[in-house]
């Protein structure tokens, strides 16, 4: 008897039924251990409210999120459509062709000059045939020109295009006449920069990088003001070539200032710049070429091509990027928003008697109703005895539902990292490196969904 009054005083909150009938309310937070004790009750109402009100904040982020998801999906075949391009022009063997030693740089050394000794065996290693220390250099302190990074640098054999354009035996033809002149010039003239020059262009087409950087270091410390900016373009696409960009575009803007009427200088800057996706500047070196000379301009219709292809691809790729780490900030709200609904979900069940244990055995429907949930357990001490005990009971409505897969952080973060992933996936792997530079300078951004 007592046992069943105990029952009835715990469920103090009734709500009438449609039928007219008079029910407790299931999952009640109101079913207190101490339905008397006004303070609890307070802060049942305000556990209440919080619960429910986080949880209506969830459930508008995470059906945000779905919305979000479809964006990006589409936009995700968007981009791969568009990489069909890339495919062609994302290697871009021609664009060695803009960064090769070029006819309108050797005519301005204009050879010959004075030479009576004469050594055919020799090797135009510039530091040889001169006496200068390192501190005289110029760009000592670019990273580009530490011994250990020298070390490391490579590039490709500039006769390999030779070949291409006049075929092996002309090629090599080539090769051996420019390293004679640079021999015979450097061993009669080791103070003329013209020769050293000549030494650079040798090494880099037999692909030695060191003594071709060599080589230019010394023709720009020697070359007379207004012939500076020849050594000064060779040592930049040297450089690019080696893909270290940054000092690259240091020494060629010093080749465009040095010699601002000379197309090539422009050239080689600009395709610098569509190598490293800055595209809007590369365009305006390209305008500067077609002003310049057309025919020199008309040459340079691959690189255009390149950055026709690539800046939409690099457009929509950083939108991708922008969407997702916006949802992945979306989904750490989720998931807080979820441990403070737990939180407060946990603090109504203390203060509860236990789901269970609220109806009578007369009871059957909601009985039924019960026995269709899942149970949780925990494994409790007795204070006094230290026994073990099993304690069992029922999810909560609200409870099933915060275990809902709906809200699980991880298979939200996999289903969102699925989007970057696959276009990595998708994409040439030589583009993959400005995929993933995108992406760390991607801010996060809404993703909008265009109306139709």
């Amino acid at each position: 008897m007592v046992f069943t009054i105990n029952r009835i005083l715990a469920s103090n909150h009734y709500v009438v039924k449609e039928d007219g009938f008079i029910k407790r309310r299931l999952d009640s937070p109101f079913h207190l251990r101490e339905p008397d004790n006004l303070l609890k009750f307070l802060n049942q109402m305000h556990c209440s409210d919080q619960a429910e009100e986080g949880f209506k904040k969830m459930q508008r982020r995470r059906n945000r999120l779905d919305d979000h998801i479809l964006i990006t999906a589409q936009l995700m075949q968007q981009i791969i459509e568009k990489s069909k391009c890339a495919r062609i022009y994302v290697k871009l063997k021609g664009a060695g062709d803009y960064l090769r030693t070029t006819g309108a740089s050797l005519k301005r050394l204009r050879f010959p000059e004075k030479m009576e000794n004469d050594e055919k065996n020799g090797e135009p290693v510039c530091k040889n045939y001169i006496d200068i220390t390192t501190a005289d250099y110029v760009y000592n302190k670019l990273r580009s020109f530490t011994s250990e990074v020298v070390q490391s640098m490579k590039i490709e054999r500039e006769e390999n295009l030779l070949q291409q354009e006049f075929g092996l035996k002309d090629a090599e033809s080539v090769t051996e006449t420019m390293r004679n002149i640079a021999v015979k010039g450097l061993l009669n003239n080791p103070q003329s920069w013209k020769f050293h020059m000549l030494g650079s262009y040798y090494w880099r087409l037999v692909g030695n990088v060191k003594n071709a950087l060599e080589c230019a270091r010394l023709s720009v410390l020697l070359a007379p003001e207004e012939s500076r900016d020849i050594p000064l373009l060779s040592l930049g696409t040297i450089l690019v070539r080696a893909k270290m960009w940054d000092d690259a575009e240091i020494i060629l803007n010093a080749a465009v200032n040095n010699g601002s009427e000379h197309c090539e200088n422009y050239v080689a800057l600009a395709t610098l710049f569509a190598l490293k996706h800055n595209f809007k500047r590369a365009r305006e070196y390209f305008k500067i070429v077609e002003k310049l000379n057309s025919v020199m301009y008309s040459s340079t219709y691959t690189m255009r091509q390149y950055i026709d292809c690539l800046e939409p691809l690099d457009n929509e790729a950083s939108k991708l990027f922008g969407y997702v780490k916006y949802m992945m900030r979306e989904i750490k709200d989720v998931n807080k928003l979820h441990q403070d609904v737990i939180a407060y979900q946990n603090k109504i069940i203390q203060q509860q008697v236990p789901l269970a244990s609220r109806y009578s055995n007369n009871d059957a429907h909601l009985k039924t109703n019960l026995l269709s949930r899942y149970q949780y357990c925990s494994t409790r001490q007795a204070s006094d005895t230290q026994a073990s005990t099993v304690f069992c009971d029922f999810y909560s409505d609200l409870q099933m539902q915060l275990e809902s897969k709906q809200f699980d952080a991880e298979l939200l973060e996999w289903q969102v990292n699925h989007y970057k992933n696959r276009l990595f996936e998708r994409m040439p792997k030589e583009y993959k490196s400005q995929l993933e530079f995108l992406y760390n300078s991607a801010k996060p951004m809404l993703p909008i969904r265009k109306n139709t």
